[in-house]
Formats: C-alpha cells, sequence, structure tokens
C-alpha cells in the first residue's frame, strides 16, 4: 500500500452540485429550490410574529358591566346579614363612624390599587404582583386562595337560602307551625319548647344530630341546592367575563 493510498481515502464524500433554479443553504450543503427557500422564510417570519405578539386577554363588554361586576364582587352576603349584626353588638354609631373611616383610608384606596394594576397589566392576581416584584407574588397566591376558602363556604350559604326559597312556595310556611307528633293530636314536644323556626333549621334543614360525634350520610336536598349552586356559578363563567358580564346586571340590581 502507498503513502498516498493510506492519507488520501479512495473514496471522498463528493457536493453536490445544485441543479437550475436551485441555491445552496450557507449552513449546509442540502439544495433548496427558489419556492421552499421562500415557504421556509415565510415560516420564519410567521413564528417571529407569534412570538413578538402579546396574549391577548378577553375585555368588558362596556364600562356598565365592569362597574356591576365590581359592586357583585365587592358587595358579598357578609354585607346584607353580617353588618348589621356587628354593628348591633360593637357600640352602634360609634362602630359605624370608624367602619365608615377606615373605609375610605385603607379599604377603598386598595380596592382601586387592585383595579388599576389589573387593568393596566391585564393580568390575573398572581400575575399582577409577580410583574410588579417577584418578592411580593406570594400576595397573589394568597388572595387566590381565600377567594377558594370564601366562595366554597359562601356557596354553603348560598344553598341553605336556596333550598328555604323552594320550601317559600309552599303554604303555610314550613317554619311557621310545629310538625304534629306521630301517632298523636299534639304538636311535636321538642318544637313545643323552642319555636318553630328553630326546629325546622336544626331537624328539617341541617337534620343536626344530638351529639356531635354522631355523623351521618350526606342530607340529599341539601346536596342537590349545593350541586345547583355549583351549576350556576359554571354556567355563569363558563364563557369568562362575556357571560359574567351579562350575570352581573339581574345580580346587583
Amino acid at each position: 500500500m502507498s503513502l498516498r493510498s493510506f492519507l488520501v481515502p479512495e473514496t471522498l464524500p463528493t457536493e453536490e452540485v445544485p441543479e437550475e433554479n436551485q441555491t445552496l443553504d450557507p449552513l449546509s450543503t442540502y439544495p433548496w429550490s427558489e419556492g421552499e427557500n421562500e415557504d421556509t422564510l415565510e415560516t420564519l417570519d410567521k413564528d417571529e410574529q407569534k412570538d413578538e405578539t402579546p396574549h391577548d386577554r378577553p375585555y368588558w363588554t362596556n364600562k356598565t358591566e365592569y362597574f356591576l361586576a365590581q359592586v357583585g364582587f365587592s358587595v358579598g352576603m357578609s354585607t346584607i346579614w353580617r353588618f348589621p349584626y356587628l354593628c348591633f353588638h360593637n357600640g352602634g354609631g360609634s362602630f359605624l363612624f370608624i367602619y365608615i373611616l377606615m373605609l375610605f383610608l385603607v379599604g377603598v384606596p386598595l380596592l382601586f390599587l387592585e383595579m388599576a394594576a389589573g387593568q393596566r397589566m391585564r393580568q390575573g392576581s398572581i400575575g399582577v404582583w409577580k410583574a410588579i416584584s417577584p418578592w411580593i407574588g406570594g400576595l397573589g397566591y394568597t388572595s387566590f386562595m381565600v377567594c377558594i376558602i370564601v366562595g366554597l363556604y359562601y356557596s354553603v350559604l348560598l344553598a341553605w337560602n336556596f333550598f328555604y326559597l323552594v320550601q317559600s312556595f309552599q303554604s303555610p310556611l314550613p317554619w311557621l307551625l310545629c310538625p304534629i307528633a306521630n301517632n298523636l293530636s299534639a304538636y311535636d314536644p321538642e318544637c313545643a319548647r323552642t319555636t318553630p323556626a328553630t326546629y325546622f333549621w336544626y331537624r328539617k334543614v341541617l337534620k343536626a344530630t344530638d351529639e356531635i360525634e354522631m355523623g351521618g350520610l350526606p342530607i340529599l336536598h341539601l346536596s342537590v341546592s349545593l350541586f345547583v349552586i355549583w351549576l350556576i356559578i359554571c354556567i355563569s363563567m363558563i364563557k369568562g367575563l362575556k357571560s359574567t358580564g351579562k350575570v352581573s346586571h339581574p345580580l346587583t340590581h
């Protein structure tokens, strides 16, 4: 074997000669036709445009729907049934004065701050606080968890209200009179010792047991009421801002 054949192999890779109307890729020896080259450039341009285009979020249809939705989120059930109770048991007028003062000093500024940040950055609670500073991103997760917890126990209260709404179509109302005891002509002794409304609440609605250790199966009528409430919530939010804005009209008027 000669030195030439050892240093230079007999078969060398041959370069492909581009045919007519073909160009070579500068990074490889693969020939591209002009049509393939144009298609590739168009694909690359589309990918760059997708990367540069921000992810659009849905808009509110009008300012009225946005305002009513904010009122619905801010004014909850606690404003209706818990606030008068707290005002009565904590000083009446003095409690109301301090409440209004703190409302305008703390509550309203924080509300406008959160609304302005959300509208400016067009992100959710978690994304807004992370965009402001990664160090305070936990505030977004905290508010998210608060919404979940409040939604879970408020849905139970709404289920009770829904059950009372269904029962209110009876005449007379079931919580106005004590039921007749079994095989007796008199009223139920337990109801006679309290009030018909209290008896209906504990024995008919909650079906509470005498001892906390005694559990039991889920109550059918409350389970159905809770399912209806969550079904209404899902229908109201299934299309995002469009359905939420439409539902806010009857709920806040």
